[in-house]
């Protein structure tokens, strides 16, 4: 499966914007309070409390309030805070000296997202901070309009998988990589071993659930370089980099272990087993593709199914 590896997202159904200010002085923070747009989550942050909410990608807005007695030591935070939060989806609000526009032209060269004047024209306050959050919530939505059609394109719908599509692309560049590095390339195809009794007993949804939790455990048992997807059918595909004939022998090994260990269900009465053969090849000169390397290892698979199942076998 694929595993979320960023921080912790803001809700995109409610605003979270917080507030930072150079001095400890509520009044300027309090008085944003009833200008912010309607169903907002706000906080008053310590600088060390924003620094860690901007770095978990906790908060939709960040203000920045440049109100000590000199904008260019706080400068300094608004700095610090966008460097942390740069590929975070954050907006900076920041509200500089209005007597200086010096203040003003080094924050837009900071990239904040927008900036408004000290002291506080509550009307321009309001409307800036309305435009800006209507900004992000679209962002956000197209984001996650993005990320449904990279799923869609690349990700296997019932396994959670990358699919053949995406398989079929990596593999010819993990040959390339492979052979510029002079790097050992491994390449597992697996297949569960009877599939169709659980679809012709239980229906094709219970097949599915057998499908996914062999998937999972085979997606727990591999390193974060390897690439796992769905070939088609009952047949998985692991591609491992920088993996020699040994070490690719023992993690098919234990593959086909782990996968005979799990139990699956409830199915009837109770759980039941499932077991996976494995066809395993890794790279050769003379291997002028990925649909070789492929091949090979398919061979290979039919050499474990007649061998007994719930074993793996070597490419010739």
């Amino acid at each position: 499966m694929l595993r979320n590896k960023g921080g912790v997202k803001p809700d995109t159904m409610t605003n979270r914007i917080g507030f930072v200010g150079c001095t400890t002085d509520s009044a300027l923070a309090e008085s944003l309070r009833p200008l912010l747009p309607p169903d907002s989550h706000y906080e008053i942050l310590t600088i060390p409390q924003a620094i860690r909410q901007v770095a978990d990608g906790a908060l939709t807005v960040l203000i920045v309030a440049l109100d000590g007695p000199s904008w260019q030591h706080g400068m300094q935070l608004m700095v610090d805070l966008h460097a942390i939060g740069e590929d975070r989806p954050l907006a900076v609000f920041g509200l500089v000296p209005r007597a200086d526009p010096a203040a003003l032209v080094k924050a837009f060269d900071l990239h904040v997202a927008d900036v408004a004047g000290l002291p506080i024209d509550p009307h321009e306050v309001r409307a800036r901070l309305a435009a800006l959050v209507r900004r992000r919530q679209v962002a956000f939505a197209r984001a996650a309009e993005t990320r449904a059609a990279w799923r869609q394109a690349l990700i296997d719908p019932v396994t959670g998988l990358y699919n053949r599509q995406h398989l079929e692309a990596l593999v010819p560049s993990a040959i390339e990589a492979a052979r510029s590095g002079n790097r050992p390339l491994a390449l597992l195809m697996v297949d569960l071993d009877a599939l169709k009794p659980f679809n012709d007993r239980w229906g094709h949804a219970a097949g599915d659930r057998v499908l996914r939790s062999v998937a999972e455990a085979l997606q727990a048992n591999i390193r974060s370089a390897d690439t796992i997807a769905r070939y088609g059918g009952d047949e998985i595909v692991v591609v491992m980099p920088d993996t020699p004939l040994a070490t690719a022998r023992a993690v098919a090994a234990r593959l086909v272990r782990v996968v005979a260990q799990t139990r699956i269900g409830p199915m009837g009465d109770g759980l039941v087993g499932v077991t996976v053969s494995i066809g395993m090849a890794t790279l050769r000169a003379d291997d002028g593709d990925g649909l070789a390397l492929l091949r090979r290892a398919d061979a290979a698979l039919y050499a474990a199914k007649r061998a007994g199942r719930n074993r793996v076998a070597e490419a010739a």
